[in-house]
Order: C-alpha cells, then structure tokens, then sequence
C-alpha cells in the first residue's frame, strides 16, 4: 500500500507544501514581507503627496507676493512665511 503523505496548504494563495518549513519559508518570503513592502510604499506615497503639496503652497505665496494689491508689510509676511515653509521642507527632506 502506498503512504498518502501529508500536505501542507498555504492559507494565502492554496500552494502545497510537504514539510511545514517549506510552508513557513513561502509564507514569509512571498506574503508577510510583501506586505511589508506594500506599507512602506504607502507611507512613502503619502510622504512624497505632503511634499508636493507642500511645494504648491509655496507657489501659490510666491505668487501672492508679487500681487499689486498688497502693501510691504503684507508682502514681507508672506515671504518670511515662505521662507519657514521652505526650510521646513528642506529639513524634512534631509531627515528621511
């Protein structure tokens, strides 16, 4: 009589295994760490979205600065509150 070896089934995508460490090994190299990597490339997306959004806001200040309507004082706010936005995101980009 011939032995039915037990098979090991992966509960993420149904691929059959004979020993559990062959299970543990696919387990962890094809789903648990591509997760993993799926997080960080969020976390990164929304980080590269905050900048770019961040670089428009200073754009638009820019703009706004050069506006015929606004008096020196008015203006000269509007550059040091650019100037901060902008070092902000310098140090941001130096921390990553």
């Amino acid at each position: 009589m011939e032995e039915k070896k037990k098979m090991y089934k992966c509960k993420y995508c149904g691929e059959e295994f004979e020993k559990p460490l062959l299970l543990a090994h696919h387990v962890r190299a094809k789903h648990k760490r591509a997760k993993k990597r799926e997080k960080k490339g969020v976390a990164v997306e929304k980080m590269s979205e905050q900048i770019n959004k961040t670089i428009e806001a200073i754009g638009i200040l820019k703009g706004l600065q050069v506006s015929p309507h606004l008096s020196e004082d008015e203006k000269g706010v509007l550059g040091d509150v650019s100037k901060r936005i902008e070092e902000l995101l310098a140090y941001i980009q130096k921390s990553k």
